[in-house]
């Protein structure tokens, strides 16, 4: 959540969807950027062996996979997709159905 805070101010005026960990509320300023739906799962890994938080950030040809964990990201993985933005784009569509359920 802290970093979505902090790319509030960059995501002004873009084509935005925002699935909330589970647990959070929607704000007004968060749906001012786009729709914002709320997961019903937890998503986390194990990381020298604490559970540490999973999300993503999806863009066109790019996904950051990021695990974090008390406002500290621990790791950041990405894919590129150069040829394939339309599997991207299914596994969100799935994800945002299941939030919005």
């Amino acid at each position: 959540m802290a970093l979505l805070e902090e790319l509030k101010p960059l995501l002004k005026g873009k084509d935005v969807r925002i699935i909330l960990p589970q647990g959070r509320q929607k704000t007004a300023d968060l749906e001012e950027l786009g729709k914002v739906a709320v997961t019903k799962s937890r998503i986390y890994s194990e990381y020298d062996g604490e559970e540490a938080n999973m999300g993503s950030i999806g863009f066109s040809d790019i996904i950051l996979n990021i695990a974090w964990l008390d406002g500290r990201i621990l790791e950041i993985s990405t894919m590129e997709y150069s040829k394939c933005v339309k599997c991207l784009g299914k596994t969100f569509e799935m994800a945002w159905r299941y939030a919005k359920k």
